[in-house]
């Protein structure tokens, strides 16, 4: 009797602000809703909701509630359905996400999904706005927002949402994903985020054209390995007539791979156990400035792309790599547990192995991964790595 009560009192106090904010707009709460989710969905906070709709407890809504939205009332850049997508085997909500530009709040709130953990194989889900499938940029190509107040970052306070935060400081929560690769659409409190995408920030490693003086044993099969490139480019870019025949001494121009890019290896093989850690609080004041990469001790750590590696030992990251890749951007591996190749490395030679050594001893064994284009500050390595771990 008593909760029907609450119920009652709850929808009256609902009714009410709805009244006395006419105009606002409003949303019908369907199953597996939260404040959270709605908010984000039409591009306010659940504070203001909660507010404006006279809610004592934001962790608790009704299914049929009607609520007032603050604002225009209508669904925020990304919300309203443009399309379907048929769940696939090795889907999750978070790669759907990605694919087509939008968060999994805003598929969960869509979709009125209970668990966002399971999704069947054969679910035709609705798919809010904002992306064509790509899962990267804006579609408009626009260049970022300047948050308001000149601000550069964002530490996450608890109650935060992605939309919120975007609201906040004038951008969109496009802008907000992007900058930080919040591809899976969650965020941690501590967290530091950055407002505006780093102009450094590599999509893909890129490369230019290159020579290669063939060495005694070598086939192309190898050249185009160590280059991430193939052997009808080598080919092609030489004119060569036979592809089983190069000799010692000669000197064969090395092109990009497709597309001017060099292809990508995850930094550790086999399975790495990894989150989209950048930006997570450390001791003394510092914010995580890399992924780790979590795997048993021993895993092999291998070259992204080819390039020179050097062998540093330290204090803090234990024993390091630094890898001054082809495609002009520095990769750093630390705390590992033994070295591997140094000098001249293809893409995908061991490196190293996974360990916990430095600052990392006593704790589970992982490489920490930083990448810095042009050798400048470190960027989130997520996007560029996510895809191929």
């Amino acid at each position: 009797m008593r909760a029907h009560r609450t119920i009652a009192a709850t929808t009256a106090v609902v009714a009410l602000a709805f009244l006395s904010l006419l105009g606002t707009g409003h949303h019908t709460v369907r199953s597996g809703e939260t404040l959270a989710g709605i908010a984000a969905r039409y591009g306010t906070t659940a504070a203001a909701l909660a507010k404006a709709n006279g809610i004592a407890n934001p962790n608790r809504i009704y299914v049929g509630s009607r609520l007032a939205v603050p604002g225009s009332g209508t669904p925020a850049p990304g919300a309203s359905a443009t399309g379907q997508h048929t769940v696939q085997r090795g889907d999750t909500l978070g790669r759907i996400a990605a694919r087509y530009g939008t968060t999994i709040s805003a598929l969960v709130s869509t979709n009125g999904i209970r668990n966002p953990n399971l999704i069947r194989l054969g679910q035709v889900l609705t798919v809010p706005a904002g992306g064509s499938g790509g899962g990267g940029g804006t579609s408009s190509g626009a260049p970022a927002a300047q948050p308001k107040g000149g601000a550069t970052h964002h530490v996450v306070q608890r109650g935060d949402t992605i939309g919120g935060i975007a609201a906040r400081y004038g951008i969109t929560q496009r802008q907000l994903i992007d900058a930080n690769g919040l591809t899976g659409g969650v965020i941690y409190v501590g967290q530091r985020l950055s407002l505006v995408p780093s102009t450094a920030a590599p999509s893909a490693p890129a490369a230019g054209n290159r020579t290669h003086t063939v060495a005694a044993g070598e086939t192309l099969s190898h050249i185009a390995r160590r280059y991430g490139t193939t052997i009808r480019a080598i080919v092609d870019a030489n004119g060569l007539s036979d592809p089983n025949r190069v000799r010692v001494g000669q000197r064969l121009a090395i092109p990009s791979s497709a597309g001017g890019s060099v292809a990508l290896r995850c930094p550790v093989q086999g399975g790495a156990r990894m989150m989209n850690d950048w930006g997570f609080p450390r001791s003394g004041g510092r914010f995580h400035e890399g992924n780790d990469l979590f795997a048993a001790r021993g895993t092999p750590a291998v070259a992204v792309v080819g390039g020179t590696a050097v062998q540093v030992v330290g204090r803090i990251g234990g024993n390091q790599v630094k890898l001054a890749g082809d495609d002009g951007v520095s990769y750093y591996y630390t705390h590992l547990d033994s070295f591997g190749k140094a000098g001249r490395v293809a893409a995908g030679d061991v490196i190293g192995t996974v360990g916990a050594t430095g600052n990392a001893a006593g704790g589970p064994p992982h490489v920490h991964f930083e990448v810095h284009p042009g050798g400048g500050a470190a960027v989130n390595p997520y996007p560029l790595i996510a895809p191929h771990c």
